[in-house]
């Protein structure tokens, strides 16, 4: 492991950290705001830094399967974890393997997508910021249904989320692979214009955040929009 390794995991942790504190200050405040959300969207905010990291594996033991087995006994009974504020937001707050998933398809990202880290970056871009932004607007603006008790307005707000995010991603990739700053091998590069692919992320999130059933959509969510990348070239 390099310095810029330690520093990752530093910065990954922190993130987390403010996430999880963010959360819980809106909480104790009363916050009309899903608390759950501000964490999901929050946590993936790792993409801006997991650029650091040398190698997947580092990733993959320092971060992604502690997580997961952290939130896995979120989801259990009767242990310190499930006893927190954690396994309120697991237990109480969504779905039951919603959080315990996340951490999982983050995993599979990084085991599936090695040699397409932007491609796996827009499929937790997807993940955090097109379905938690999709889930807030659907709630509060929501006015014309269409399938599985998702609306119109909801999906417009997964399609906006993810194209707008990842166009910053790509942007801001783009930046670091062309100054040599990426701890990876980044193909910021796609067979078609930048703001297409972005816009074709946002059509594939809002079309599989739609259809899927909450559960399994952070599985199924950033599978779809990786691969539909990686077949775009990125």
């Amino acid at each position: 492991m390099l310095t810029q390794d330690y520093i990752g995991l530093i910065l990954v942790y922190s993130i987390i950290a403010v996430s999880l504190a963010s959360g819980l200050y809106l909480d104790r405040r009363g916050s009309d705001l899903d608390v759950r959300k501000v964490v999901h969207i929050g946590v993936g905010n790792f993409i801006l830094v997991w650029w650091m990291f040398t190698e997947g594996w580092i990733m993959l033991a320092f971060f992604t399967i502690p997580f997961a087995i952290i939130l896995f006994l979120a989801m259990l009974r009767d242990n310190a974890v499930s006893r927190s504020k954690l396994g309120e937001l697991s237990n109480v707050r969504g779905h039951k393997t919603g959080l315990f998933l996340y951490a999982v398809s983050i995993t599979l990202m990084i085991l599936i997508f090695p040699e397409h880290w932007v491609a796996a970056t827009f499929g937790i871009v997807a993940m955090t910021y097109g379905d938690g932004f999709g889930c807030v607007i659907g709630r509060r603006f929501g006015r014309h249904g269409i399938v599985n008790g998702k609306s119109l307005e909801g999906s417009l707000g997964v399609f906006a989320a993810t194209t707008i995010v990842c166009l910053v991603i790509l942007v801001y990739y783009t930046f670091l692979a062309t100054n040599g700053i990426c701890g990876f091998s980044a193909d910021c590069t796609p067979i078609v214009p930048g703001i297409v692919a972005c816009m074709v992320a946002g059509l594939v999130a809002a079309v599989v955040e739609a259809l899927c059933h909450g559960a399994y959509d952070n599985i199924i969510l950033p599978m779809a929009v990786a691969t539909a990348m990686v077949l775009l070239g990125l």
